[in-house]
């Protein structure tokens, strides 16, 4: 099954979290979520596909393994965990 799907239909995981540094949601569970997305998203991508309110008001992204502020232009790896900040 992964392979088909990662493989051969060329999808990532990508895992959105509200804190970048305990890697979990507002109650508290860890990696609650996985988007699974065709090879080549950007932040702002993920951002849309978590709600599109989120999207709209999109400021900045951050990777929660190196803390670096992520623009909405950066392309997504497979495994990538990250925090969307955005006005919303």
């Amino acid at each position: 099954m992964n392979r088909a799907v990662f493989d051969l239909l060329d999808y990532i995981a990508v895992f959105p979290v509200e804190d970048e540094n305990k890697w979990t949601d507002k109650n508290g569970a860890v990696l609650p979520d996985a988007y699974l997305m065709k090879k080549g998203p950007t932040t702002k991508d993920l951002a849309y596909q978590v709600h599109s309110d989120i999207g709209d008001g999109f400021l900045f992204a951050i990777d929660a393994r190196t803390k670096r502020r992520l623009g909405e232009k950066h392309e997504l790896k497979d495994g990538d965990v990250i925090k969307i900040a955005s006005t919303k």
